[in-house]
């Protein structure tokens, strides 16, 4: 009888054991599947987190951006602190805090936190600010793993966003293409008394697209005629962006990426074809802001030979070659944005350049054409550069995510 009983208790312990063991097999399968199946979802939580954080950042250096652009009222931390708080919440995720940085996205010293929400208060926004360090948070429910313990995981993630000059402009097929000519920063008017003028200057002002008007339709006239001038160096070019001839350059950019500063090549050709490819890029009236802002080369100097990019001199300044830069290298410092009301350049056209609207009048038998239209300011994505010094520096303001 014992040995009966014995083999019974056995044989019950033993049926136990495996239901121990295949339970805890059950438990460890389905904990690899979770893993594989949370884990997939958790790496895809994080990606979104990222991007929430990286919306964050970028939100808050925007804010500094129009700030260096001239913005008035002039924006405050609390605006800052607004938009990073309205970008997380779009995105999805928690705003767990954010942090002034200098233009290599450094953390200031000591740090200075966005403060809360609150627009048009708040306090300035710090004047060593270039960038914003936001971060991020996420926290998501788990599918398989609270049979470990996890029902619930937590993506973090931070990001930074400077502003500054733009510093480059991207390749074209990354749509950032820009039209094959490059305006003087300082220019002379083409009636023989060497009258200059600068871009930024109350006769050449730059504005908010917003902002733009024309003699005809507001008491402020701030439409700019930038002339084409026949004789004298330092009028408008034709570059080389080896997109083909320069009319296909202008129906369809392809340049590459270009970086500033830079000496630029010009291209000869027949650029009175030009004129209807270039106003594709107008608005249907003339006179009215309603055209396309482009990204427009600035040069202060030109030179036969291609000396260094960071070589700013040629001596003698512009002595050889035509006024409209045949054969020659034009020095390209920083970009500007110009809304195009009306091209002029199918051949002498200086009635229709001296016609309403746009100020300064070109006056002389030297205008051969003119472009017609607003120097704008323009805030885009791109690598940047610290220098920026305010409403008055006439390049393009960027932002660029870092990290």
């Amino acid at each position: 009888m014992r040995s009966l009983i014995a083999r019974v208790t056995r044989g019950h312990t033993e049926r136990g054991q495996a239901l121990i063991i295949v339970a805890l097999g059950m438990v460890t399968i389905v904990a690899m599947v979770g893993l594989v199946i949370d884990g997939g979802y958790a790496w895809g939580q994080q990606r979104h987190t990222q991007n929430g954080a990286d919306a964050m950042a970028l939100a808050g250096a925007t804010v500094l951006a129009q700030n260096l652009a001239g913005t008035f009222p002039a924006k405050t931390d609390g605006d800052v602190g607004c938009a990073v708080e309205a970008s997380a919440a779009a995105n999805g995720v928690v705003d767990q805090g954010a942090v002034y940085t200098d233009i290599s996205g450094h953390p200031l010293n000591p740090p200075v936190s966005v403060g809360p929400c609150r627009a048009g208060q708040g306090g300035l926004v710090p004047s060593a600010a270039a960038g914003v360090r936001a971060n991020g948070e996420r926290t998501f429910n788990t599918f398989l793993a609270g049979v470990i313990g996890f029902d619930t995981l937590t993506a973090r993630a931070p990001a930074t966003a400077v502003t500054g000059l733009l510093a480059s402009v991207c390749p074209a097929d990354a749509g950032c293409g820009m039209l094959p000519v490059t305006f003087p920063q300082t220019a002379v008017i083409c009636d023989g008394t060497n009258q200059q003028i600068e871009i930024g200057s109350p006769k050449w002002p730059i504005v908010q697209a917003t902002d733009a008007t024309a003699p005809n339709y507001a008491t402020t006239a701030n439409e700019v005629i930038v002339p084409l001038c026949s004789i004298g160096p330092g009028s408008v070019g034709w570059l080389d962006l080896n997109c083909g001839t320069l009319k296909q350059a202008v129906d369809g950019p392809c340049n590459s990426a270009i970086n500033i500063p830079s000496w630029l090549a010009t291209q000869t050709g027949n650029v009175n074809s030009l004129e209807d490819a270039i106003n594709a890029y107008a608005g249907p009236l003339l006179g009215i802001p309603d055209d396309t802002v482009l990204t427009i080369p600035l040069h202060d100097n030109t030179c036969v030979d291609k000396p260094e990019d960071d070589d700013t001199s040629c001596q003698p300044l512009g002595e050889e070659g035509s006024g409209q830069g045949n054969n020659f290298y034009y020095h390209v410092p920083k970009f500007v944005g110009f809304m195009m009301d009306r091209a002029y350049i199918s051949g002498t056209n200086t009635a229709e350049c001296n016609a309403d609207p746009g100020l300064p009048k070109v006056l002389g038998n030297g205008a051969t054409g003119c472009f017609k239209g607003w120097f704008v300011r323009e805030v885009l994505l791109g690598p940047v550069v610290s220098g920026g010094t305010g409403p008055q520096d006439d390049a393009i303001i960027g932002i660029q995510l870092i990290s």
